[in-house]
Parts: structure tokens; C-alpha cells; sequence
């Protein structure tokens, strides 16, 4: 504008918008141009954050509002994604919970808090981790015994009493159930026993 940049726009907008060089913009037209720049913005801005890997509506959401996209183009952004289908919070729910099933495994419930803390709702993060687990053909009693086998022998040579509380906390951590946690232990680890199996 007046020889100086005032934002880029889609060469659709350009056109939609019958803009050309020394047209003379009133305040609606200069809206106009302003708004369709933010939509922009905030495709260049998800595309970008997206073809790093899948996210969550809400993880993109916020990239957006941290480049400190207006709330309209952000909102119209994430519509366009989503038509797209490259927003899909239940696929990106599916598609983590398989890479936490192959990289590292854990229970559902640390699934789930992790899937949370993305924003993904309940009913997508629940059907994502059931998805991957028929996929992958796993329980969550497979994933326990995987992980806590490996960990129990890294306890070996520790007093047995302090293993299995370190044991214990770290499976918990890790998102398994309190109760399948002691069976494992009982089962495979026992209190007269020093020893893992």
C-alpha cells in the first residue's frame, strides 16, 4: 500500500477481491484485504505446524494464537483444516496411542492424560486408544508385562522390598492400574523372592 507491503494474499483473494495496482481502497475494501491476510496467516501457520507431524485441533489452535492470529481467521483456519481433513482429533488420537504402543509403552490412563493435555476430547481420545490397540493387537496387561519386565530387570541386585516399591511407582507412573500392577508383581516377582523373572 503506497509502496510498501501491507500483507500477502492468496492470488483466489487477490482475485475475489478485484484487487489490482493503484486501485484506490475505502476502509471496507482495506477490511476486506485485512481479513482475508489473517485467514491466510493462520493457513501458512497450520500447514507449516502440521506438516512436522499430526496435532490436536487445540495444539494447532495455540500455535495460531501464540503468532498472535486475530480469533476470527484463526477459528476460519481451523474450519478449512478440518474440511481439509487434516485437523481430525480422533485420527491424531489413534495414531498416538499407536507410536505410545510401539515407542513407549503405557497404560491407557497415561494415554488418555497425555491425549488430555492436547485437547483432545474424552470420546476421541477413548475410541484413538481402542483403534490402536486392535490394530497393534495389544491389552493393556500386554503393555504392562512389556514394560515391566524390562524395568524389573534393571532392579536386579537392589533390595527386593525397595525394587518392588520403585517398581511399583514407576509402573504407575507409567499409567497402569494400581491393581494389575500388584498382580504383575505378585506374580512374577513375589516377596519371599529377591529375584525378577
Amino acid at each position: 500500500m503506497d509502496g510498501t507491503p501491507l500483507c500477502a494474499l492468496p492470488d483466489e483473494d487477490v482475485v475475489r477481491l478485484r484487487l489490482r495496482i493503484g486501485a484506490d481502497l475505502g476502509e471496507t475494501e482495506l477490511e476486506a484485504v485485512r481479513s482475508s491476510a489473517g485467514r491466510a496467516e493462520a493457513m501458512r501457520v497450520g500447514l507449516r505446524y502440521l506438516s512436522v507431524r499430526p496435532r490436536s485441533r487445540r495444539e494447532v489452535e495455540r500455535r495460531m494464537r501464540r503468532d498472535r492470529i486475530d480469533a476470527a481467521s484463526i477459528e476460519r483456519a481451523l474450519e478449512r483444516l478440518t474440511s481439509l481433513g487434516y485437523l481430525d482429533d480422533a485420527a491424531f488420537a489413534a495414531a498416538f496411542a499407536r507410536d505410545r504402543i510401539r515407542l513407549r509403552p503405557c497404560g491407557e490412563r497415561r494415554m488418555r492424560s497425555d491425549l488430555f493435555s492436547r485437547g483432545v476430547s474424552a470420546g476421541d481420545a477413548e475410541r484413538g486408544i481402542r483403534e490402536a490397540m486392535a490394530e497393534e493387537a495389544v491389552t493393556e496387561d500386554d503393555l504392562l508385562e512389556r514394560v515391566a519386565a524390562r524395568r524389573a530387570s534393571r532392579l536386579k541386585g537392589t533390595d527386593p522390598a525397595r525394587a518392588r516399591r520403585r517398581l511399583f511407582d514407576y509402573l504407575a507412573r507409567r499409567g497402569f492400574a494400581p491393581g494389575g500392577i500388584r498382580a504383575w508383581i505378585e506374580a512374577y516377582w513375589p516377596e519371599d523372592d529377591g529375584s525378577a523373572a
